[in-house]
């Protein structure tokens, strides 16, 4: 689907579809970062992602759903973040919060026809392990076969626009 769109018009597009689904949600492009902004007086609350890349949306639309109210109400989820350069253990704790999100994400990649790959946001070169892998796969079986309510909404909401 998006090979008919340039990254930016793609991004707009789902933003688009997307605001369809979550009203009481903001979402956008162009940040050096991807951030979670909890609303807060009376404001929305906002996705932020990375640059105008319409994976990056995803990734954060996949954190987004599968947070509970309370988590939707901190901050980037109440989570903690290390850049590259994690130490083994860091590295470990970090692909077992990653799984479940990134199965979403593939399956939301399947509807929109854009190539997946499993990220372990590591820049070092080493592949992702056979462990993460395994989760992912366990994690995107589940969201094809019984995903949670906000995954659901999300993945309804792509299905019925894409196949207009």
């Amino acid at each position: 689907m998006n090979d008919r769109f340039t990254d930016d018009e793609f991004c707009q597009y789902l933003i688009g579809i997307l605001a369809n689904v979550f009203p009481d949600l903001s979402i956008e492009g162009g940040a050096d970062e991807p951030f979670y902004q909890a609303a807060k007086d009376n404001a929305k609350a906002v996705i932020y992602f990375r640059d105008n890349y319409p994976r990056s949306l995803l990734h954060e639309l996949s954190h987004y759903c599968l947070a509970g109210y309370r988590r939707r109400m901190l901050d980037d989820f109440g989570y903690w973040y290390s850049p590259c350069g994690r130490s083994a253990e860091e590295q470990n704790k970090f692909e077992m919060v990653e799984a479940r999100p990134q199965g979403l994400e593939k399956v939301m990649c399947e509807i929109l026809g854009i190539k997946f790959s499993a990220s372990i946001d590591d820049f070092s070169g080493r592949p992702p392990s056979d462990a993460f892998l395994q989760r992912l796969e366990a994690a995107y079986q589940e969201m094809l076969i019984n995903p949670p309510p906000t995954a659901l909404k999300v993945l309804n909401g792509l299905k019925n626009q894409c196949t207009q």
